[in-house]
């Protein structure tokens, strides 16, 4: 008994679309599913990663997230969850600073 190829591209009619337009398709998409997100509350860890955290204060300096756990934590302290992620911080930092100075040029 031979097994036969099913071709689905003769069977689902779909638009052809260069790369760009595939990828534009992609992020439309990905925005339009976490939109309703984007104004919703903390949940789980959320408020001690980015609330809490130390290390995304204005007067922690910067450099402070490559000695530091993604908690705030230093690496060496016996408290520290050891989960190294200054990448992570970083971008927490650099949001909550545009964030940060879009609300006050919006009250000011």
């Amino acid at each position: 008994m031979a097994l036969t190829q099913v071709y689905w591209d003769h069977h689902i009619p779909l638009p052809k679309l260069t790369s760009l337009q595939a990828k534009v398709t992609v992020a439309l998409v990905a925005l339009l599913c976490f939109c309703n997100s984007y104004d919703g509350e903390f949940v789980f860890d959320d408020s001690e990663a980015i609330v809490n955290n130390k290390d995304l204060r204005p007067t922690t300096p910067l450099s402070s997230i490559w000695c530091n756990d993604f908690w705030g934590s230093n690496l060496r302290s016996n408290s520290s969850h050891k989960s190294y992620r200054p990448l992570t911080v970083l971008t927490f930092s650099l949001k909550k600073h545009v964030v940060d100075t879009n609300k006050l040029q919006l009250v000011g």
